[in-house]
């Protein structure tokens, strides 16, 4: 029998989102594109010829500013992290050029060191030949003569105009569940009475709106199923991740699922165990991402129960 051609290729050198010296990685039906000239980030994960499912900020529309000597930029798209949020640490600025190699399936994209933490951040996106499935994984390294305590942080900003939807726990009537099944936590400036919140029966779900200025945030503790998911018009986009366990430290009061919005964007956040991480030792944390296409994900939860179940099952 003969092999199958390879259907997963890159292209370098393209201009996207500013950055000539983009990369993008493909297959028949989807294309991520990354920067190599700042990040790591991933900028577009979208099926070929529609729209990004994720979020872009360009340099003039957001800056935050660093005792670094230069501003903290979020670009957007996906990025890699290590938790908790530090307001110095946290935004240390990765504006400079790094690392893209490609091997047959798979995209590596690395930063150098990281100034102050000593830390090697690297993401390695394994594309499927065929289909939307991308293998994403977080590699955090430390360099430094110390030991450092941390929990890899994978953020996917997301376009405006969407919903994030994360599954309750399986619901147990009384009085056979009497023990606690999951975590909610929230931020100082979180406000539960917020529009953009729904609490459904089956569904938690956050709403970004342009027109809604204030941010808001929420950390759930996920043992059973996951997954998480945005609807953007008739795109949904899920990521899975290994559920947390009973015996799994993390970071936050104990969440391994997060989510933020204002009013520009919404991120849709998992996290990996937190871990003391000697040197030369190195964290990972993984995703699979999907898109479908042509799915409108109903208010009603059984109904929306009907339309999500068959994907995040494939998921």
């Amino acid at each position: 029998m003969a092999r199958r051609k390879n259907a997963v290729r890159l292209e370098r050198e393209i201009d996207a989102f500013g950055d000539p010296h983009a990369v993008c990685l493909s297959n028949d039906e989807v294309e991520l594109i990354a920067s190599t000239s700042y990040g790591p980030r991933v900028l577009a994960y979208r099926q070929r010829g529609l729209a990004n499912v994720f979020g872009f900020l360009g340099p003039r529309e957001q800056a935050k500013s660093t005792p670094f000597g230069e501003p903290w930029h979020i670009y957007g798209g996906h990025r890699l992290w290590h938790a908790p949020e530090d307001p110095v640490r946290s935004y240390i600025p990765d504006n400079g050029p790094i690392e893209a190699t490609f091997d047959e399936t798979t995209l590596v994209l690395s930063q150098p060191v990281e100034r102050v933490t000593s830390l090697v951040k690297e993401l390695r996106l394994t594309l499927a030949q065929e289909g939307s499935a991308v293998r994403v994984e977080h590699r955090i390294t430390n360099t430094s003569a110390e030991s450092v305590r941390l929990a890899v942080w994978a953020l996917s900003v997301m376009a405006a105009g969407g919903q994030a939807i994360f599954p309750n726990p399986t619901f147990v009537p009384f009085p056979e569940g009497l023990l606690p099944a999951s975590r909610l936590v929230l931020w100082p400036y979180t406000r539960l009475s917020d529009a953009r919140f729904r609490f459904g029966a089956v569904y938690t779900r956050l709403r970004q709106d342009p027109g809604a200025s204030t941010p808001q945030k929420l950390g759930l503790l996920d043992e059973e199923h996951g997954w998480a998911a945005y609807a953007l018009g008739d795109v949904l986009f899920v990521k899975r991740y290994t559920p947390a366990t009973s015996q799994m430290p993390l970071v936050d009061l104990g969440c391994n699922v997060e989510t933020f919005t204002n009013a520009q964007f919404l991120e849709l956040e998992t996290l990996g165990a937190e871990t003391r991480l000697a040197p030369g030792e190195t964290a990972t944390h993984e995703e699979t991402w999907q898109l479908a296409q042509g799915v409108s994900v109903p208010d009603d939860d059984e109904q929306a129960t009907h339309v999500l179940g068959p994907l995040v099952a494939r998921a």
